[in-house]
């Protein structure tokens, strides 16, 4: 299994209300300035530290992110971040031209020597207001645009592209991805039109903040279709991602979780190594390969800490035998 570390960017102030869009006036550029650069150097450091990735994500109009471009921040991690893969996780196509998408994508994947992974998300209903262009049929963009950014990626021609949701008399990506034929893609796995949309693109799978016995539903799922579809996803094709509260015991890190403020992403890691593991054995159970951690309100010192507990005490075992792919999943 593979261990990966959201790289958020939050703000470590106090930005007032929790309500969306929090208003700029409660955005210290500061202490902003300050909180981007404490998140560098936690990404710097699981980088040093072993974690196979670094992730980043998409937020607007409010504090938990100050990365409403996370391809300009995955840009600056290429600066810190000098082994682990970096994972866009993601771009939200909804409200994004994805042939931009496509060609910064690209450009990061040169940039960092071959090094991305990517995740393009449909997004939330508040995200779609961002720009006021939301489209009338949000999943069935989202879509459209992976279809897109595939071909982009992949043909060696330009083309044009004329659909329901995109149009774009000409489209020549520069540069090309370093990978080929591409990066590793991801869809979302959090519905089952969803998972059967990935399995039959021959995409990862993506799933955020679901229970084990969920994520093993949706992964059995994905296998079956992918197998209709004649190939076989590997281990790394099966990505999981929740909210961590990681602390030396159970006991401490209960306490903190209990007074954080998480709202409705309640951590799924949450305690001490011992547990954590088992957490993670669980979802390993389920067909998951690479778990991706966002820390919950840990503050920077704990989340240092954290990052060295997890190498020292969780890391090794998750590449132990004990962790192996499950039979007919290599």
């Amino acid at each position: 299994m593979k261990l990966s570390f959201l790289a958020a960017g939050g703000y470590q102030g106090a930005a007032g209300g929790g309500a969306w869009p929090v208003p700029p006036q409660n955005c210290d550029p500061e202490v902003a300035a300050r909180s981007l650069g404490m998140s560098l150097e936690l990404a710097r450091r699981a980088d040093e530290l072993g974690f196979d990735w670094v992730s980043v994500s998409e937020h607007h109009y409010a504090p938990l992110m100050l990365t409403p471009n996370p391809l300009v921040w995955a840009g600056a991690l290429t600066q810190v971040v000098k082994h682990a893969k970096i994972a866009l996780l993601g771009p939200v196509l909804t409200i994004n031209n994805p042939v931009r998408v496509a060609e910064e994508t690209a450009m990061l994947d040169v940039l960092s020597g071959g090094r991305v992974v990517a995740l393009f998300l449909r997004g939330v209903p508040y995200e779609w207001k961002v720009y006021s262009s939301e489209p009338a049929d949000t999943k069935g963009a989202t879509q459209d645009g992976i279809d897109l950014i595939l071909k982009a990626w992949t043909e060696p021609e330009p083309f044009a592209w004329q659909t329901a949701h995109h149009h774009f008399d000409v489209v020549s990506v520069w540069p090309r991805p370093l990978q080929r034929p591409h990066p590793l893609v991801y869809g979302s796995g959090n519905s089952e039109d969803s998972v059967l949309f990935a399995a039959q693109r021959r995409l990862g799978l993506a799933i955020s903040f679901a229970p084990p016995e969920q994520v093993a539903k949706h992964v059995a799922l994905y296998r079956a279709e992918a197998e209709k579809a004649g190939w076989s996803p590997g281990p790394d094709q099966v990505l999981y991602r929740a909210v961590a509260q990681i602390a030396a015991s159970d006991a401490e890190a209960d306490a903190h979780a209990a007074h954080a403020g998480h709202g409705r992403f309640v951590p799924y890691f949450n305690g001490g190594p011992n547990r954590v593991l088992g957490q993670i054995e669980a979802l390993h159970a389920a067909g998951v390969g690479v778990v991706d951690m966002a820390f919950g309100p840990m503050g920077h010192e704990r989340s240092l800490a954290a990052l060295e507990m997890l190498s020292r005490d969780v890391l090794p075992a998750m590449r132990s035998a004990a962790y192996a792919p499950p039979r007919g999943q290599a």
